[in-house]
């Protein structure tokens, strides 16, 4: 059961990332902001349609989190697809910090079994979905944002519902 709710949570985390892949750099007047919630809120699209590639592409080359690597999350993602343990997945709420290049974001994310499919996140039941509180440290790259490092714990559908707390960035490195 740990290991399920592990794989899981990985699966949410790497997806939070995948919306930089529609995502152009420099469209419009969008401020970066923006952008880090973009990339959040599309990440849980590729998680419902299952699209492996999609959801890790945004990942950095650096990415760390609970143990994987980059390649690790593609693993793990890919698993999670071909047991095809979600129905859809929904962003239940995030916070973002931006400063210069570095972001970071608090997001709660739901995933849903094929019960709770098509229901708002207030109407799930406790059995029809899994919540988790993702810390998500992000950079800038080259190409856009990056999601570079991410903590997640599972939380239960209420506090998904309440919404995450505000997003904090840790102080800069010396340079």
């Amino acid at each position: 059961m740990r290991r399920r709710s592990a794989w899981w949570a990985a699966a949410i985390a790497l997806a939070i990332a995948v919306a930089g892949v529609a995502w152009r750099w420099g469209q419009g007047e969008e401020d970066d902001e923006a952008r880090v919630r973009r990339l959040v809120d599309g990440s849980a699209a590729a998680v419902a349609s299952r699209d492996v590639n999609g959801v890790v592409a945004p990942l950095s080359e650096r990415f760390r989190g609970h143990g994987l690597d980059r390649a690790g999350a593609k693993q793990l993602v890919a698993y999670e697809v071909l047991r095809g343990a979600w129905a859809s997945a929904m962003v239940a709420g995030a916070t973002v910090a931006v400063d210069g290049d570095r972001a970071a974001a608090q997001v709660d994310a739901v995933l849903s079994r094929a019960a709770g499919r098509g229901k708002a996140l207030a109407e799930l039941l406790p059995g029809e979905g899994t919540a988790h509180r993702f810390a998500l440290r992000l950079e800038r790259e080259a190409d856009g944002w990056r999601v570079v490092e991410a903590a997640w714990r599972p939380i239960t559908l209420a506090e998904a519902l309440a919404g995450p707390p505000p997003a904090e960035l840790a102080p800069a490195p010396d340079r």
